[in-house]
């Protein structure tokens, strides 16, 4: 029986939130493909692959998603939004809504929140901020060619939602006078409270809060809530456990989709530090697809070098520029590229939502079966079906420096580096 069900637009995130169970003894599972099986699971994370979509699209595609997999035994519906504000996530909020409300007979109030201080994203005063900094003066907004305030509560204000403002004075008072809020801003009739977050602590309360409100309201967030409502709401709460290390017997493959300069740096600190092979495609060769002469030549490399039994990372070189908006073409040629090779890898590193399910979705890959974490948020799974190699799942923005090799080293059975 599902009752933790986490519909994400992506699949890095769909594992990164799944993933926020381990540490209350669950074995989550991530759906590439959603007609695939879930019977044997109670927390289900469903990647929709909606953040690229028209708007219209998304929506649809979350109201059905609700429809299909929302049961009597749901005790958390969840809906992953990027915690930068990426993609359709106010358009699916109104829309899981309008659906769980069909389901249950009865709208939710939504809960949101996309702070998750362990990777420094916040809210303050209901603006996004990112390590400090307002959204809307970093990399990663820019790159995304976005102009609109970072305000979470405007966004779903546009969609015509009724939207209310838990500041951090009001979190800070306790789970039960947030309670209180939620419930008299319920029965006023808004559609959703935007808190503000700054610590896990503030989170915890939230997630506190919101558990004891009746009906089952909607969750809305990033993985920091996602862990706050793990820590709240397990059932059989155990210590975290330990970086996890799965020995791989075989090269390891690293595909890196992701043109962030954090991505860049990882992929700096691991050709650095354990004298890997890199593979670094220029956006343009991506562009001309797979026939081209460049491509062919990086296809016979990664073939030649794998074949040796060597580790290798084949990356986008975004020392040229990368519009984001051009991410799923980018993926599905990445997917070309290394794909077909998955059958000589004894583990698999994929950096960026896309990209993880192009590769996967291009090998018959159907779904993750999670088994712990790197680090927070770096989830290590079992690929479903034919492949069943060992995946580890990355966001393009998060970790430090060091979080690539730290795969490599889990993949290799090694002790994590400091």
């Amino acid at each position: 029986m599902i009752e933790t069900l986490i519909l994400a637009d992506d699949l890095s995130g769909a594992a990164d939130c799944a993933s926020a169970w381990l540490s209350a003894g669950e074995s989550p599972l991530v759906l590439i493909d959603s007609k695939a099986g879930c019977d044997d699971t109670t927390v289900l994370a469903v990647d929709l692959d909606s953040r690229a979509m028209p708007p219209r699209d998304a929506g649809a595609t979350m109201a059905a998603a609700v429809a299909h997999f929302l049961s009597p035994g749901t005790r958390i519906l969840y809906q992953k939004m990027d915690s930068t504000l990426r993609g359709n996530w106010a358009r699916e909020t109104a829309s899981a809504l309008q659906a769980a409300a069909a389901v249950r007979g009865r709208r939710p109030l939504a809960i949101v929140t996309p702070a998750f201080p362990a990777a420094g994203r916040s809210i303050v005063a209901g603006r996004s901020l990112l390590s400090g900094v307002a959204l809307e003066e970093t990399e990663t907004w820019a790159r995304e060619g976005l102009t609109r305030p970072a305000e979470p509560g405007a966004w779903l204000s546009a969609e015509g939602l009724r939207i209310a403002l838990a500041g951090i004075n009001e979190v800070r008072l306790g789970p039960h006078q947030l309670a209180a809020l939620f419930a008299d801003r319920s029965r006023a009739g808004d559609d959703a409270v935007v808190c503000d977050a700054l610590t896990e602590a503030d989170l915890d309360v939230i997630a506190g809060a919101a558990l004891a409100l009746a009906p089952m309201p909607l969750y809305v967030g990033s993985a920091g809530l996602m862990r706050a409502l793990a820590r709240a709401g397990g059932r059989a709460s155990a210590p975290p456990a330990p970086p996890i290390a799965v020995a791989a017997a075989g090269p390891a493959l690293i595909v890196v989709g992701s043109a962030s300069e954090v991505s860049r740096g990882q992929v700096r600190a691991l050709v650095e530090e354990r004298a890997i092979t890199a593979i670094m495609v220029a956006p343009s060769v991506l562009r001309e697809g797979f026939a081209s002469g460049p491509m062919l030549a990086h296809a016979q490399q990664i073939v030649a070098t794998l074949a040796s039994g060597a580790d290798l990372i084949v990356a986008v070189d975004g020392s040229e520029g990368v519009d984001l908006r051009d991410g799923r073409q980018l993926s599905a040629a990445l997917a070309d590229l290394t794909a077909p090779t998955l059958h000589r890898l004894g583990g698999l590193v994929i950096t960026g939502g896309e990209t993880a399910r192009a590769v996967l979705t291009r090998s018959g890959v159907p779904g993750l079966r999670i088994h712990g974490e790197v680090e927070p948020g770096v989830p290590v799974s079992s690929a479903l079906g034919a492949v069943g190699i060992p995946v580890v799942t990355k966001a393009g923005a998060f970790g430090t420096r060091m979080t690539l090799i730290r795969c490599l080293d889990a993949l290799r059975g090694r002790s994590p580096s400091p």
